[in-house]
Parts: structure tokens; C-alpha cells; sequence
């Protein structure tokens, strides 16, 4: 096994080089369980410097962790719809946000209820659901879902659970349900996805 940390600095010199005023909003999506030829050819060549070589070179590290970053940035970046929603004025302010999003991860296991989410941001239901989907993208609903299948992505990950299992502790009582969900926003299924790791 072979891991490699690429700093925060290195980071987000590497956005700053590749979006040079929004860097602030970027951020790196999940890519966990991918593969990679660009990336897959440099890990082989710091490999061998690290093996083939008396003392690896820290020019040549360094090189190649920059170029990593740099790949990363241009390849596996997104916009936070977030950032541009607060910089823009016209979403939900970053604080009240935060408080829905912390809500909604608080109750992954309950049911959504656009009702108690609306109620937690002060709003009706029609201005929360119109502001939520303005800063995000998605609407309340999409959103919880996405953080339900975020975290089964976790467990499946992290864990050795059984599937039912990795269910109930995101709110899903049916199996086959959770299974129908987790391809539909994943592309894969809960045992295809895990069999992938």
C-alpha cells in the first residue's frame, strides 16, 4: 500500500494557480474509489524514487507532488454553489445555512420534513425551499437524500456492515429501497460499489 498527503499550502496554491480569484470557491469532490492513468503514472514514478534511489530526490518529490495538485485541481474541482450563492447576495446567508445543513445531518435517520426544516430556518416552506435551491443547486429534498447517500458511501467504506445494516443507520428501513436510492445517485449498487473498494 502506498499513500501519499498532499498539503493544504501545496493545495491551495495549486487552486489559486488554476482559478486565481475563486479558489476561495472551489473545493475537491468526493473521488474515493477511482481510478486514475495520469495519476496511476505518477505514484509509479515517486514509487521508484522512493525504492530504486539511496535518498529520493526533494526536488523531484516536490515536483511531482505540484504536478498531483495541479491535476487535481483542473480535474476534480467544483464550484461551491454556496460561495458563489453568498458572494452573489441572493441565497440563504452562510450562517443559516450551516444551521440547516448541520440540522439535516443531525436527523439522517429520520424522515425528511420540509415542514421542521422550514420551521428551523424562520421561513415558509415555499421561501426556504426557493432560497435552499438558489445557494445549493438542489432542492431541500435532493440535498438530504444526497447526505444519506454520502454517509452510506462511508460505512460502506469504513465499516464491514451488512448492507441492512448500513441502511437503517441512514434512515432506510427497506433494503431494496436504500438499494434503488444508492444506485440512482451513485451509479452503482451498495454491493457493486463496495466490491469496488
Amino acid at each position: 500500500m502506498f499513500c501519499v498527503t498532499l498539503g493544504v499550502r501545496l493545495m491551495n496554491e495549486a487552486m489559486t494557480e488554476v482559478f486565481g480569484k475563486d479558489a476561495d470557491m472551489v473545493h475537491l469532490r468526493d473521488v474515493s474509489g477511482f481510478q486514475d492513468p495520469f495519476m496511476h503514472a505518477l505514484m509509479e514514478k515517486l514509487h521508484a524514487e522512493f525504492v530504486m534511489s539511496e535518498r529520493a530526490s526533494r526536488l523531484f518529490v516536490r515536483g511531482i507532488g505540484q504536478s498531483l495538485a495541479i491535476h487535481l485541481a483542473r480535474n476534480y474541482s467544483v464550484i461551491s454553489e454556496t460561495a458563489r450563492a453568498s458572494r452573489r447576495g441572493w441565497g440563504l446567508p452562510g450562517f443559516k445555512l450551516r444551521k440547516i445543513t448541520d440540522f439535516m445531518t443531525g436527523h439522517i435517520q429520520d424522515g425528511f420534513s420540509l415542514t421542521r426544516l422550514a420551521a428551523e430556518a424562520a421561513m415558509s416552506e415555499f421561501h426556504f425551499s426557493r432560497m435552499f435551491k438558489r445557494t445549493t443547486g438542489k432542492s431541500p429534498s435532493q440535498y438530504f437524500i444526497g447526505l444519506r447517500m454520502e454517509k452510506a458511501q462511508t460505512r460502506l467504506r469504513e465499516t464491514r456492515k451488512e448492507i441492512i445494516e448500513v441502511a437503517l443507520d441512514v434512515g432506510h428501513t427497506s433494503p431494496s429501497h436504500f438499494a434503488q436510492v444508492f444506485r440512482r445517485e451513485t451509479g452503482r449498487s451498495p454491493v457493486e460499489y463496495r466490491r469496488q473498494l
